[in-house]
């Protein structure tokens, strides 16, 4: 299912959307958020979600981001505000590797998620079919996290990190040319 209008208004955590004349508010992940400039037209894809407190829609610029979101609601205990929380902190690569690998370091240092949380994510989803494959690898995903120790954001980090990264490269040859490209930008 998906929505497409024009960005009426953002906010900490939802764009509104301009369809035909009315103003719909859909939660969003970082990356939408980013992404979409107000008056820009977008196309969300969207999961519906029911409540007592009403129907919430929650949205993504991005179908692989999508589809990982809703792999994560299969988890018991995990709604969808967890979720949310779980696919804009990280590539939707990225997750599939973490849980595939069983990285239950890494899955509990993301927002909303301890250490049982993340046994229970991998527990739950290290048998399922995922559509989306990973390139990611330890090295890649290690040199992201030391490019955020070094204080640079999170998706600055991932996008220096994977225009360096060939499978061949250690952690340290991908952050080394990670940060050369970094001191470009600055």
């Amino acid at each position: 299912m998906g929505v497409k209008g024009t960005v009426h208004s953002k906010n900490g955590s939802s764009v509104i959307l301009e369809i035909n004349g009315f103003l719909i508010k859909i939660l969003c992940d970082i990356e939408t958020l980013e992404k979409a400039q107000i008056g820009q037209t977008v196309q969300l894809h969207t999961h519906l979600e029911f409540s007592q407190e009403g129907i919430t829609i929650y949205g993504f610029l991005s179908k692989e981001r999508l589809y990982v979101f809703e792999k994560i609601l299969k988890v018991s205990k995990i709604g969808p505000k967890t979720a949310l929380r779980i696919v804009s902190t990280s590539e939707p690569e990225e997750l599939v590797h973490l849980i595939i690998s069983q990285d239950v370091e890494k899955l509990s240092r993301f927002p909303g998620i301890g250490k049982k949380t993340a046994e229970r994510l991998i527990a739950e989803l290290k048998d399922e079919e995922f559509e989306i494959k990973s390139d990611y690898s330890k090295e890649l995903s290690d040199a992201i996290d030391a490019l955020v120790a070094l204080g640079f954001g999170k998706i600055e980090s991932r996008e220096a990190a994977k225009s360096v990264y060939h499978s061949s490269k250690k952690a340290e040859q991908i952050v080394k040319e990670a940060l050369k490209m970094l001191s470009k930008k600055v």
